[in-house]
């Protein structure tokens, strides 16, 4: 009987025991797909959390560095000041800033005992050196009337160095030159194709006529009619405008104005000054060296009695790559409009107009 008794415990145990097996196995299934569908949530929320605190720290370190960028960085005026104060021999650091406008100081002479360009780019030059050899100038350039002009990094860099002019140069230097630091020039657009007979003023009547917001309340205008552009097809002229800086973006937007029954298309107008007769930028023909000859537009060669052009070669690339450590290609002519030192030139009369930002 006892060992009847046993058997039927043990058979009562395993028949329990075979009926909690397949419950165990489907929690055990259900455990698994359910870990699986919840991973990917819970890997997530980690990785959020630990990239979230990745970025903090990265913006917090980013945020000193600002900081000590912006207290290590100053302007040549702020130097020119400290200058004052150093004792003699002891140079201090300059970082032209990057972001602000160029600035331009152009030196004019008065009389005509003054008007040449070497002679006054080395009385000027000379006087910096002399007085603040820190000063970073971005270029010299030649203006009409054998002046000279100083570009500069910014406003403020530029009035700086016409501070020192004004200490430094003696009685009679201030006599001779006007020291002029001029405003930011308005920008401008091109209408295209307009009908040859239509002169300045009817221009300007017809546009104000059918553009509502080319003009002011008191019926002032937006702009100014400039000058006219023969076109191709030679019933036509191009205009160029000037406009008011804060109704820039408003016209461009436009892209095109209202005149008579048509409608004329525009666009931002960026002409680089250039000379046809050596090709360089900053001046135009009739103000041009006499001494310089005629260069040849395609290979840049001058173009004597036993000229032969060797072909596509920009001259002023190769100045640039000379002198500035460029890499621009040069197998193109000096009036290519796609030429790097052409749109390197427009970028700066860019940074030389006020867009009314």
């Amino acid at each position: 009987m006892q060992k009847s008794s046993g058997y039927m415990s043990f058979y009562s145990k395993h028949s329990k025991m075979k009926e909690l097996l397949p419950k165990i196995d489907d929690i055990k299934s259900n455990s698994v797909v359910a870990i699986r569908e919840e991973l990917p949530t819970i890997i997530k929320q980690i990785a959020c959390e630990d990239l979230s605190n990745s970025v903090k720290t990265a913006n917090l370190e980013l945020v000193e560095q600002v900081k000590i960028n912006c207290d290590e960085t100053r302007s040549f005026a702020q130097v020119a000041l400290q200058a004052k104060t150093l004792p003699p021999g002891v140079s201090p650091s300059f970082r032209p800033p990057s972001s602000k406008p160029e600035g331009v100081l152009l030196i004019k002479p008065k009389d005509d005992t003054a008007r040449n360009h070497e002679f006054n780019w080395k009385l000027f030059v000379e006087i910096l050196q002399n007085n603040n050899p820190e000063v970073r100038l971005r270029g010299i350039g030649k203006i009409y009337g054998g002046g000279i002009k100083l570009i500069a990094a910014s406003l403020d860099e530029i009035q700086a160095i016409k501070e020192v002019f004004m200490e430094k140069c003696d009685k009679e230097v201030l006599e001779k030159y006007d020291f002029v630091v001029p405003n930011r020039k308005p920008p401008h657009i091109i209408l295209y194709n307009v009908d040859k007979d239509v002169d300045q003023n009817a221009l300007k009547n017809g546009l104000l006529s059918k553009n509502i917001t080319l003009a002011d309340g008191n019926n002032k205008p937006h702009f100014q009619v400039d000058f006219s552009i023969p076109a191709r097809n030679s019933k036509y002229n191009h205009w160029v405008l000037s406009v008011n800086p804060k109704k820039y973006n408003e016209f461009i937007a436009k892209e095109g104005f209202y005149f008579q029954f048509n409608r004329l298309r525009l666009k931002e107008f960026v002409s680089p000054r250039q000379c046809r007769k050596c090709f360089a930028f900053g001046h135009t023909t009739k103000n041009c060296d006499p001494k310089s000859e005629q260069r040849c537009d395609r290979c840049g060669d001058v173009r004597g009695k036993k000229h032969r052009c060797r072909g596509p070669y920009c001259i002023n690339c190769a100045e640039s790559n000379k002198k500035f450590r460029t890499n621009y290609r040069t197998e193109h002519s000096c009036l290519d409009p796609n030429c790097k030192s052409l749109n390197k030139q427009k970028d700066l009369i860019r940074q030389r107009t006020d867009y009314g930002n």
